[in-house]
């Protein structure tokens, strides 16, 4: 069956990227929904449109994007079972809102926005399926207005201090922002919620000193408004992970739909580890990646180096393994401290990649090509 393609967001304001135009052409409300009955009572075997949120401008989440682009889903999915992409083009500020309406079944989401969504149940129970990716550099950028002059690590988190910042407020970059900004005791002057259509302008007309942001926007900001790369995840040596959350419904009544998304999961990712597939990634996404040249793409994966046998700036260990149980235990404590969760400690149900754990077991790969990249 073809895959189904909406936005699950409408504009606030029109960017310089045309990404707003194009949202409006296919957008449709989600009052209409995609499959009749109940989200929560899901019979099985029967015809079923499995609705899977993400956003292509996120790079530490791009095998959504790369399983539309070669229908990786496919002979993987049971028959009757149909795909409607919802193109979150503003990322969690739509996407965890839309998993909470039942708008959505699944969605590729950063660390805070997925501990966001999965510890708070009385909206709703949600799981942690599987990990998309786990990377230092993908979502933890802070970049600053063009004339800035490069710093070390150490003095670019000083020249923070008394600094406006854009940060869209919840994300991953959101997280790493506050994490920076401790570690170096340094205090922002204001912190201003800007979705990442506005960061440009805002950069471009200094009206804010520095935006905290994630791939391949960063790279973008650089190239089209000559903003400086203060500091990120690899200069500091902070990682942070992206994640496919699903409604516990599904896990329940449709197994057989989640371990047939979860193989073309496991076959996007093992392009996404082989070294110097930047530009057949960057091929790929360019038709969903609307307003980003293909040279930012590819430069946001494979780094200005271009190096043809470039590696991957993450890597894929696909289920939860200790080091990613680490990290998710880390930021839920951090988001805690700071009132964004209600509990430091992760609830037990909180992953479930039982079902990742046996598709990986049956992949032909070995799982240490895989979880051995690191960067």
């Amino acid at each position: 069956m073809e895959p189904r393609t909406r936005t699950v967001d409408a504009p606030t304001e029109t960017s310089r990227r045309g990404i707003w135009a194009l949202a409006l052409v296919v957008a449709l409300p989600f009052a209409v929904r995609a499959q009749a009955d109940d989200p929560e009572h899901v019979s099985p075997g029967a015809p079923f449109t499995l609705r899977v949120g993400y956003q292509p401008y996120f790079a530490e989440a791009w095998s959504g994007g790369l399983i539309r682009a070669l229908h990786l889903h496919a002979g993987r999915l049971p028959p009757g079972v149909a795909v409607d992409f919802r193109v979150g083009t503003k990322g969690a500020d739509v996407l965890v809102p839309a998993l909470r309406r039942g708008d959505i079944d699944l969605a590729y989401l950063g660390l805070a926005p997925t501990l966001t969504v999965t510890q708070d149940t009385t909206q709703g129970d949600f799981r942690i399926l599987a990990v998309s990716s786990v990377s230092r550099r993908l979502c933890n950028v802070i970049v600053a207005h063009s004339g800035v002059a490069p710093f070390t690590p150490e003095t670019a988190i000083r020249w923070l201090e008394g600094k406006q910042i854009g940060v869209p407020r919840g994300s991953c970059a959101d997280l790493f922002l506050a994490d920076v900004l401790e570690r170096g005791h340094v205090q922002a002057a204001r912190l201003l919620d800007q979705s990442f259509d506005v960061l440009s302008t805002s950069l471009r007309g200094h009206k804010v000193d520095a935006v905290a942001v994630w791939e391949p926007i960063a790279t973008d900001l650089e190239h089209t408004t000559g903003a400086v790369r203060l500091v990120d995840g690899d200069a500091l040596g902070m990682s942070s992970a992206a994640f496919l959350v699903v409604r516990a419904s599904l896990l329940r009544d449709r197994p057989d739909v989640v371990r047939g998304w979860l193989a073309a999961e496991r076959a996007a990712q093992l392009l996404l580890a082989k070294p110097g597939n930047a530009s057949m990634l960057s091929d790929a996404l360019a038709g969903q990646a609307v307003g980003f040249s293909w040279e930012t793409l590819r430069e946001a994966w494979a780094g200005p180096a271009k190096d043809p046998r470039s590696i991957p700036p993450a890597r894929f260990p696909f289920v939860v393994t200790a080091d990613v149980s680490t990290l998710l235990a880390g930021a839920a404590e951090r988001m805690a401290h700071r009132g964004l969760l209600a509990s430091a400690n992760l609830r037990p149900q909180t992953v479930a990649d039982e079902t990742a754990r046996l598709v990986l077991a049956t992949t032909d790969a070995p799982t240490a090509q895989i979880a051995g990249i690191q960067r």
